[in-house]
């Protein structure tokens, strides 16, 4: 059961293995089953639920960002540059919040479709993708990915127990194990850090202009004299 939560993830960043053809698809037939994929897996749902860990992770950035924008900003005297560069630090926690925000106003459905593309078919080929869409698509895959981030987080909590029975029947828990247990289930999990280090990479990438954004608003009320908002 551990083992179950601990590959559920947010955003259930994982694939389905199985015996792969040994024919190369036709082109329109893997782009045809990326975009089911796109849709049963749910993949927009990934941007807005790393949104809030990309800001925080991103915070080392920002500080820098700003910093650097003070840097470039005239000063009267080196004193007031100074004290400018000293209120970067109360501003960071607003900065996060503006910055998450910005992020949230992404293009999601553009995002599922990078990480299908450039991602998913990097490390899956068409039968497995099919494979993934299929699960995902049933009734017992839409429920799991329905009520993942619930599950994570009653499983955080003390005493959980078993979380996974509360929310799923006896067949629907058999049908969950035999998926994860499968060929494909196993390279699912074998290969998840690594999606999720990919996608990560390139949410951080497309977010830099955002980042700056946020960074030369913060710099110009560090320059002013403004104090952390509330």
């Amino acid at each position: 059961m551990k083992t179950l939560l601990r590959i559920a993830l947010p955003c259930l960043l994982a694939a389905v293995a199985g015996c792969a053809s040994n024919e190369v698809p036709p082109p329109d037939d893997r782009a045809q089953a990326l975009a089911e994929f796109v849709v049963a897996y749910r993949l927009a749902d990934a941007w807005p639920r790393m949104a809030p860990k990309i800001a925080r992770d991103s915070l080392p950035r920002l500080e820098d960002a700003t910093h650097a924008d003070l840097d470039a900003t005239p000063f009267a005297d080196r004193a007031q540059a100074e004290a400018a560069h000293a209120r970067v630090q109360s501003l960071l926690a607003q900065g996060q919040r503006e910055f998450e925000q910005a992020l949230l106003h992404f293009d999601a459905d553009e995002f599922a479709d990078y990480t299908a593309r450039e991602v998913y078919a990097r490390h899956f080929d068409t039968a497995e993708i099919r494979r993934m869409s299929a699960f995902f698509a049933g009734s017992t895959g839409r429920k799991l990915s329905a009520l993942t981030p619930a599950i994570l987080a009653e499983s955080r909590q003390p005493r959980a127990g078993d979380v996974m029975a509360r929310h799923f029947d006896a067949q629907e828990l058999a049908e969950i194990a035999a998926f994860w247990n499968s060929p494909v289930g196993l390279k699912m999990n074998a290969t998840a850090e690594q999606v999720r280090e990919e996608m990560h990479a390139h949410f951080i990438e497309r977010s830099e202009p955002a980042l700056q954004a946020v960074a030369r608003q913060l710099a110009a009320r560090a320059a002013a004299g403004d104090g952390a908002r509330p």
